[in-house]
């Protein structure tokens, strides 16, 4: 049976909106997404016949920001499922219902089943489960949201290596600068942040070399070593998760500049005479940091309190320990304060502003809640070396040459664990055990279970890269490098599904996280993907323009499977959801293909999102039609230019709003977009030759 397009009028929009969304407020799409836009059209216009519906929505950005646990912007039936079978998952629902119907367990009615697929999980590796599913008939319209890309992600506790020191993913700020690995001089740089994308839950796998590990999504790149049995054919390449395994190298981040002197920040002075304050102890506070203060602030960070409400600053160090004897050195030496040692397991400095100053440094209050701030990576290395003396002093213990530090919080041992690794540390995994109740732990029993982990460390010795550089690089590719080695992977492994979150670099499209060397996330490339593109990992230079590949005609090869399938845009609401209800209404299995433009990873303002998506179709970039069977169709403003050619718009009018295809606007990349237009136009003229307008 042929297709028959209903006519749909503005004054049936006004009527229709009236209904009541399906997909309703309070999602987390960005600002002029347009996917937000084509899941308002696509749910309205199935509402309007009537007929209940359900929801399969595949892994993408329309899922994890439409469904935050506990809320979803769904007003119907919904199922989440993976990113790569939400074909399958519809099928698996169909048959289900069928079942309960013979049984009796539900009325006999038409469900109309709609799966959402953003590019990613549809043009890639979603399109076997789809194909499998057209195959077998099922009655379900399958909505292919293009935008041109997929993501990839970090997890949250993720740290980031800035100018300003090291700093939690969602700390980030646009325009902030981070650390980098230049792949042109291997040099570490600093480039600037340029996109910061929350991608909502997803599954979270952790890597690990003997030194270092991170939590990311599947398809996250890491730089890492191919080696090749002619050492000069050895290279660096970046890899996705999904295609490393235990035993492949990774590049690190084993040293940083040497750093300079902290300037601390004004805090509140009590004086003699000010009201109601007790135990001034007046002291000349240090105003930048030094190595003495910093084996102080080591010490404190180990054992150590404040309760400013008491001018108290507190150490729990026993006596003829070494820490309290260089306790008792250092307060006299910086401060001129004279510690109250009376107490047999603990040292009391009673000064109400020297309190504050320590409390103004954020390390955190309380044992299981101690950090080491992101202003102690930017400081010298004698520095640094004195603050985890101080460390190691409190909670700390060698054996032999291997240093063994002690914590009840998990982030302070991760945050030491990564300063170590600026200064040229060999580190070990955090190990947590858990200590009973009743047990004694310098000197008092404990009154509940204590959970505590510890991390060993000791120095890297250099390798004598003069005398034996071939052996060196066997073992670290880069030994020969200041800023960066190479380490094995130990183990990869899935963690659980969590929130995650994009950054976008420029230049370089790198960053250093949790002291690995990972490439940007933020926008990937799918086969949806525009020829020309710029992404995270097709980035231009002077060789490439961007992406290769022209996109896969997926259109194409839906109708291939003989089923009726639709080319949309939300920009057109009329003609999107009059395609819609036509799909729904036809006894078996429909695809559409929705052009969803992405203010984000295509580069433009918010508000032109829409303009985007009208340009993509007056510049015939992105025709408007249908076919089923030996029928092609021409719809909408794509019917009018096939009949008047002239109106027809130079891509250039498409291309250049677009931050993605900046670079093709340069002299030397002119012959490539030539070469885009010949290719846009000879798609156009064979799409006229074979359909009819309407």
């Amino acid at each position: 049976m042929a297709i028959v397009l209903p006519k749909v009028s503005v004054k049936d929009l006004q009527e229709w909106s009236k209904l009541g969304e399906v997909f309703t407020s309070g999602h987390r799409l960005c600002a002029g997404c347009g996917a937000g836009t084509m899941a308002r059209q696509v749910t309205l216009a199935a509402k309007v016949l009537g007929d209940p519906m359900m929801i399969v929505n595949a892994t993408g950005c329309l899922e994890v920001a439409s469904t935050v646990y506990p809320y979803t912007a769904w007003d119907v039936p919904w199922l989440h499922n993976a990113f790569e079978n939400a074909a399958a998952t519809a099928s698996g629902a169909i048959e289900a219902m069928k079942s309960m119907q013979r049984k009796g367990l539900m009325r006999e009615r038409n469900v109309n089943m709609i799966v959402f697929g953003g590019d990613g999980g549809t043009y890639d590796i979603g399109l076997q489960s789809l194909s499998g599913a057209i195959e077998r008939g099922h009655d379900f319209l399958y909505v292919c949201y293009n935008n041109g890309a997929y993501m990839n992600c970090l997890s949250l506790d993720t740290h980031i290596m800035t100018k300003d020191g090291l700093k939690r993913v969602t700390d980030i700020q646009l325009g902030e600068l981070v650390y980098a690995f230049d792949q042109n001089t291997n040099d570490l740089v600093l480039k600037e942040c340029s996109g910061i994308f929350d991608n909502g839950i997803k599954e979270v796998y952790e890597l690990k070399t003997l030194h270092h590990s991170i939590k990311t999504t599947i398809n996250h790149p890491f730089l890492t070593v191919q080696r090749s049995r002619k050492n000069y054919e050895n290279k660096l390449i970046w890899k996705t998760l999904e295609k490393l395994k235990p035993g492949d190298e990774i590049i690190v981040l084993k040293d940083m500049n040497d750093g300079k002197r902290y300037s601390f920040k004004e805090i509140k002075i009590s004086k003699k005479g000010d009201y109601k304050v007790h135990k001034i102890n007046e002291i000349k506070l240090p105003e930048e940091s030094n190595p003495d203060l910093m084996e102080f602030l080591g010490l404190y960070v180990g054992d150590g309190w404040t309760r400013p409400h008491k001018a108290e600053t507190g150490f729990s160090f026993p006596e003829n320990s070494e820490a309290r004897s260089r306790l008792v050195f250092l307060s006299k030496k910086l401060f001129d304060l004279e510690p109250s040692t009376a107490h047999q397991n603990d040292v009391y400095l009673y000064s109400v502003n020297l309190a504050r100053f320590v409390d103004s440094l954020d390390f955190g209050k309380g044992a299981k809640n101690k950090i080491i701030p992101s202003w102690v990576f930017t400081l010298p290395y004698e520095e640094k070396e004195a603050f985890v003396k101080g460390l190691m002093q409190s909670d700390g213990y060698s054996i032999g040459k291997s240093n063994r530090y002690v914590s009840a919080s998990y982030e302070l041992l991760k945050t030491l664990r990564l300063l170590l690794q600026t200064i040229n540390y060999r580190v070990g995994k955090i190990h947590q055990q858990t200590k009973k109740k009743g047990t004694f732990v310098v000197y008092r029993q404990l009154l509940e279970d204590s959970t505590y982990g510890y991390v060993c460390f000791s120095k890297k010795k250099k390798p004598n890269i003069n005398k034996y550089l071939s052996q060196a690089k066997q073992r670290d590719f880069l030994a020969d490098n200041e800023y960066f080695s190479s380490e094995k992977i130990v183990s990869i492994e899935f963690i659980k599904e969590e929130p995650t979150i994009d950054l976008r670099v420029e230049d370089e499209h790198n960053f250093i996280a949790d002291g690995i060397v990972v490439h940007n996330t933020g926008i990937q490339r799918s086969s949806g993907t525009p020829q020309g593109a710029a992404t995270t990992t097709t980035p231009p230079g002077t060789v490439i323009p961007g992406k290769i590949e022209w996109q896969k005609p997926l259109a194409e090869i839906m109708a291939a499977h003989d089923i009726p399938t639709f080319t949309a845009s939300p920009a057109y609401p009329r003609d999107l959801m009059a395609k819609v209800q036509a799909a729904l209404k036809h006894d078996g299995p429909a695809f559409m293909l929705v052009d969803s433009p992405c203010n984000l990873g295509q580069r433009y303002a918010p508000d032109m999102s829409m303009e985007i998506a009208k340009l993509a179709v007056k510049t015939c970039f992105f025709p408007l039609f249908y076919t089923y069977k030996e029928d092609w169709v021409l719809t909408g403003i794509s019917s009018r230019l096939a009949k008047n050619p002239d109106r027809k718009l130079p891509i250039e009018d498409y291309l250049k709003p677009q931050g993605r295809f900046r670079h093709l606007f340069k002299p030397e990349w002119k012959k490539k977009l030539i070469e885009i237009q010949d290719t846009v136009d000879e798609k156009w003229e064979r799409l006229v030759t074979k359909a009819t307008c309407v």
